[in-house]
């Protein structure tokens, strides 16, 4: 690439570093918000998943007007309105405060990242670069995903979890000075075009739905008639939207798209890579430290080999895209990642660390080969003026899955370690009210409710609380990875039905 490209191609990497920083780093926190607000891990999940979702929901919407008005502007409008939510974050008084601190977040996230995606499509001299540029950008995430942690490490150690959105904060800023600076303004734009604000609402508040009945169902029951009603009315929401989207002028999505066959598998390719990684990066890191009783920091370097191998992995999947295609890609990766999904389950607790490594490196790896190729593939799918479009379409798709899959392994897991707490209980001989096993369950040992219930009990009835807690989460995260690993294996069946040469066809 000339030098010019090669800017450009660094002012893209910067975005996605910032962007790639404050999802694992966020992570990472998630215990220490548990101590701070005194909740447990199905209301915390809230600060992944709201992010998640709005993410999702804003990137269609974030690409066409990247479409209409310009990448550039868009996304430096998305950069001032990540900004000022990291802030908010920063600030933030309270748990209810900082899940709307990060919807906004995810919000301006979902204005950069499409913009980003097809300014590194469309804006590279020659068509044969693009999937290195693709690899290049996605580097720069993963490179974020590998500090996020570290950075969260650090926060923690100075002695508030706070102070990790001080670099939401920088890095959103010197983004911005570089987009202003490397990135050129451009004079051609796509006409006409309108944005389905009906669609993405009604998908939006199914998907929210849906999310909030699986927060709540442990404790409203999950056969209880409000939870029922709340997935009854997600139903009817995922039902209308079709009906909604062929009324509207210009739909989310497009009907030359949605009616190949190719293009719907790359789709759904692009959704069941993320149920091992997302999950894991949620799990792997409690696991150390309400397990192994390591620290945020050493918990961050514990996750190296997952972070690491997604950093590095982008770069190697982007150069290897047009030598093998993405259909060898995608269904090794969807391989590797079912592998490490399921060596979690099988090995046993005793191993500690080793029972969770093999897992993370495998999924690391089944990510690398995964994730690029299939928004790669879509991307390049359509003509350079639906780049935006369809690069939001097809990481809406799996961030939406992504909030989904955590959703639904969380209740996997509260329902399962409760369960497993209370049997450990029992044999101890230990009795606690089923109000106090909930208290205590799925959270940390340090928040002020479960204090107050182990100051009920002697010191040697505490001690047996902590080992049966261990064993409880350790139950839950193993039956979470039962539900990855299905979800994952799906795959594997796409990869094998995916036919290059009809995708590349999609518009001619």
């Amino acid at each position: 690439m000339e030098r010019q490209s090669i800017f450009k191609v660094i002012a893209l990497m910067v975005t996605g570093f910032g962007i790639g920083i404050d999802f694992t780093g966020a992570l990472m926190l998630v215990p220490a918000i548990e101590n701070s607000f005194d909740s447990d891990i199905t209301s915390t999940q809230w600060v992944l998943n709201i992010y998640a979702l709005f993410f999702a929901m804003t990137m269609v919407a974030g690409g066409r007007l990247g479409d209409m008005y310009g990448h550039r502007k868009v996304m430096i409008i998305g950069l001032s309105i990540f900004l000022f939510a990291s802030v908010l974050c920063l600030v933030s008084p309270g748990l209810d405060y900082l899940i709307g601190a990060r919807a906004l977040q995810g919000i301006g996230a979902g204005c950069v990242w499409p913009c980003t995606l097809a300014f590194g499509a469309t804006k590279v001299s020659k068509p044969e670069h693009r999937a290195l540029v693709m690899g290049l950008i996605l580097a720069g995430v993963t490179t974020g995903n590998v500090f996020g942690p570290l950075i969260s490490g650090a926060a923690v150690s100075f002695g508030d979890w706070r102070y990790f959105f001080l670099a939401n904060v920088i890095f959103s800023s010197v983004s911005m000075v570089t987009a202003f600076v490397l990135l050129e303004r451009e004079t051609k734009h796509k006409q006409g075009e309108h944005i389905d604000f009906a669609g993405v609402g009604v998908l939006s508040v199914a998907v929210l739905v849906l999310l909030y009945g699986l927060d709540v169902g442990a404790d409203w029951g999950w056969t209880s008639a409000p939870l029922l009603l709340l997935f009854l009315v997600s139903a009817a929401l995922f039902v209308l939207f079709p009906r909604v989207e062929k009324r509207v002028k210009e739909p989310l999505l497009l009907p030359q798209l949605m009616q190949n066959r190719e293009f719907l598998i790359t789709l759904g390719l692009n959704m069941f890579n993320v149920a091992a990684a997302f999950v894991g990066l949620l799990y792997f890191p409690q696991y150390m430290q309400k397990v192994l009783g390591w620290s945020v920091f050493e918990s961050a370097l514990g996750l190296a080999p997952l972070t690491l191998l997604l950093a590095v992995g982008s770069i190697v999947s982007g150069t290897l895209y047009n030598d093998f295609g993405p259909k060898r890609l995608l269904f090794w990766g969807y391989v590797c990642a079912t592998v490490g999904a399921a060596s979690v389950v099988v090995l046993p607790a005793g191993l500690g660390y080793f029972q969770i490594l093999p897992g993370m490196a495998m999924i690391g790896l089944g990510a690398t080969l995964t994730v690029g190729p299939s928004g790669t593939a879509a991307v390049c799918a359509v003509k350079p003026e639906r780049a935006g479009l369809v690069g939001g379409l097809s990481f809406m798709t799996h961030l939406v899955y992504g909030a989904i899959a955590v959703a639904c392994a969380t209740a996997i897991m509260y329902v399962t370690s409760l369960a497993s707490l209370a049997k450990t209980l029992a044999a101890d001989g230990i009795n606690l009210s089923e109000a106090d096993q909930k208290a205590i369950n799925g959270g940390t040992l340090d928040t002020p409710s479960a204090q107050a219930i182990l100051q009920k009990l002697s010191s040697a009835e505490a001690e047996k609380v902590t080992s049966a807690l261990a064993t409880a989460f350790d139950s839950g995260m193993n039956m979470a990875f039962v539900f990855a690993t299905v979800s994952v294996s799906v795959g594997i069946v796409l990869a094998l039905m995916l036919d290059e040469n009809r995708l590349h066809k999609v518009e001619g």
